[in-house]
């Protein structure tokens, strides 16, 4: 499966640009490598999507290096979908009713 193939659902993507403005505050270049990071596991993701255990909701999770924020995804049929960039200190499951979007 090839990276074009990976779609970010609208609010996986706020998490990520929230995220990206709280290390930005803090440290410009911590922020960058938390985009690092998150590039890494889309490349990953798109390259082995089976290489990551099998989650919740028939999702798998790949949690980021460094950062205390896991990738929530499902495979489709013609791409995967990442659901969630999920803070470890958010209420689990929050992002199940994306699934149904």
């Amino acid at each position: 499966m090839s990276e074009e193939q990976v779609r970010i659902h609208s609010e996986a993507q706020k998490e990520i640009d929230e995220g990206f403005e709280g290390y930005f505050a803090a440290n410009p270049e911590v922020a960058q490598e938390f985009l690092a990071e998150v590039d890494i596991s889309l490349e990953r993701i798109a390259a082995d999507p089976k290489m990551y255990p099998r989650f919740s909701k028939n999702t798998r999770r790949r949690v980021l290096a460094k950062f205390p924020y896991s990738m929530i995804y499902r495979e489709k049929e013609d791409a995967i979908l990442i659901v969630a960039i999920a803070h470890a200190k958010r209420r689990p499951g929050y992002w199940a009713k994306r699934l149904k979007q």
